[in-house]
């Protein structure tokens, strides 16, 4: 639960806001005050009695970005057939590429090539595997362009795991094997 709550303040630190999302206006001051006829309306506090209704004003992304274009992945690691308990987790964010990845460059770049669906990642090619069966599972869950994703897969090794998600996973304990 509180990776969860973690995750999703990290979405709404990661939101684009500029502009305020909402606007003030005051309502006009009793009759016979000593208010400046040329202060700002909404600047200072009400007179007591006073009230000052919130009007909801336009939302407007910020920069060049699309709205929802939020990109963001809580990533774990767990050792056998179940994605608890957790060895390692990382979060990753693709606009732009940060957060506490190792290589978020590059995993962002198979995610964005991938359109943000980790079972949609493009294999390695030359990566010969083992087929000794020492499974690690592995999640990912965030959002992507608006869209919620929820990700668990298991591989049967550390290597075969590289090798079907390449950066995006490699942060795993890796075995000796």
């Amino acid at each position: 639960m509180r990776r969860l709550i973690g995750l999703a303040a990290a979405g709404f630190l990661a939101l684009p806001l500029s502009g305020s999302l909402f606007g003030t206006a005051a309502a006009s001051p009793p009759h016979g005050s000593d208010r400046a006829a040329n202060a700002p309306v909404g600047s200072g506090p009400p007179y007591p009695g006073e009230v000052v209704p919130i009007v909801p004003g336009p939302v407007r992304p910020g920069g060049d970005r699309p709205p929802n274009r939020v990109r963001t992945f809580l990533l774990t690691f767990a050792r056998g057939e179940s994605p608890t308990p957790v060895l390692r987790h990382v979060l990753l964010m693709c606009d732009p590429p940060r957060g506490t990845h190792s290589d978020p460059v590059a995993a962002c770049g198979a995610l964005v090539a991938a359109k943000g669906d980790p079972g949609a990642l493009t294999p390695l090619s030359g990566v010969v595997c083992t087929t000794r069966y020492d499974p690690v599972t592995v999640t990912a869950t965030g959002t992507w362009d608006g869209r919620f994703v929820r990700f668990v897969k298991t591989y049967g090794n550390d290597c075969s795991l590289y090798a079907a998600t390449g950066a995006v996973f490699s942060f795993g304990e890796r075995s000796k094997s």
